[in-house]
Formats: structure tokens, C-alpha cells, sequence
């Protein structure tokens, strides 16, 4: 195409003007588009909300598996120990407690490990808490049965199962089934 201008003559390239047009629109639209993200993102971080935020739903869903593998490696651990216990096989007994605060201590690394929900980080904090007391109880059974204090380890179950009551006291709500420490599961 031939233009005249003011006397010289100008060679248009229209496939050119058309690219440059097409080319400055897409960089506008994305820089546009950019903004609004920008924009969208920064207002989701105000108000607190982020996509990867942990529910009590997500929470129970993640570790209730790990206490089901606790769970079920715990009676079988401390499968017969008390029949030992009442026959006079502290130490063999002794030993099998140990071995279930040992599998305790990993679950409850497990657990401490997942993120906890903003609004349940008290009253996890207060269970893990008590899941920690229930390890040291266990360990102290089998250190007691080790020295032959047999009165001594059935005093230290008791705290064992009122410990045990509280832990699932602090989680009420949480629909909680292996995470809930119920002696039945190990007698």
C-alpha cells in the first residue's frame, strides 16, 4: 500500500502494523490479567484464606491412619501381658511394654508432624500432650515390671487408664476411632 504524506511517498507494511497491534493487545490482556491475580491473591491473604488450609476433616483424615498402624502394632505387641503379668513373667512382660512405648513415641512423631487446624491447635497441643504421657506411662509399666515391682506397675496402669480418659476427653468432636485410646483394645 502507497501513502502519500506531505509529499513522500510511505510504504506501509499492513502485516506488520497488524502484528504490533495484535502483540501490544496480548500484552496488555496478560498484564491486565497478572493485576487481577495480584489483586485476588492479596485480598485471599488478608482475609486469612488460603487454599492448603488444614479442617478438622482433613486433620482426622490424615492421622487416623497412623494410629490405626499404632493401634493394631500395640495389640499385638501387648498381646498376653497381662496374663504374663499374673503368672510372675514381670520381665517378659517388662519387655513387651517397652516395645509399646517405643512404637508409641514413633506414632506420636508421626502425628506431630501433620498440620494441625488453626482453631484445634490448643486442643491438640493439650492431647498430644497427654499421648505423650501415655508413652512415658508405658515406659515406666515396663521399667517397674523389669525391677519385679509388680504393685507398683498395676498402680502405674491406673494412671495409665485415667490418663488414657483424658487424652479422649481433649479430642471430643474430632470423630476420632483408632486416635481414642481405649483400654479394651489391649487386654
Amino acid at each position: 500500500m502507497v501513502d502519500r504524506d506531505y509529499g513522500k511517498t510511505v510504504i506501509r507494511d499492513r502485516g506488520a502494523e497488524q502484528m504490533k497491534t495484535v502483540s501490544r493487545s496480548s500484552k496488555l490482556f496478560a498484564s491486565g490479567v497478572a493485576a487481577l491475580l495480584v489483586l485476588a491473591l492479596g485480598a485471599g491473604a488478608a482475609l486469612g484464606v488460603t487454599s492448603t488450609e488444614q479442617t478438622r476433616e482433613t486433620y482426622v483424615a490424615q492421622v487416623e491412619p497412623i494410629c490405626k498402624t499404632n493401634t493394631k502394632a500395640n495389640e499385638r505387641i501387648l498381646d498376653g501381658a497381662e496374663k504374663k503379668v499374673k503368672e510372675g513373667k514381670l520381665k517378659v512382660a517388662a519387655g513387651q511394654f517397652t516395645q509399646a512405648s517405643a512404637a508409641f513415641a514413633k506414632a506420636i512423631t508421626q502425628i506431630k508432624a501433620v498440620p494441625q487446624p488453626v482453631a484445634d491447635k490448643a486442643k491438640l497441643g493439650k492431647w498430644i500432650g497427654y499421648l505423650e504421657g501415655e508413652k512415658k506411662l508405658l515406659s515406666e509399666i515396663g521399667a517397674a515390671l523389669k525391677a519385679g515391682k509388680k504393685a507398683k506397675a498395676q498402680s502405674l496402669s491406673v494412671k495409665l487408664t485415667q490418663n488414657g480418659n483424658l487424652a479422649n476427653n481433649a479430642v471430643l468432636g474430632f470423630d476420632f476411632n483408632y486416635c481414642l485410646i481405649k483400654q479394651s483394645r489391649f487386654s
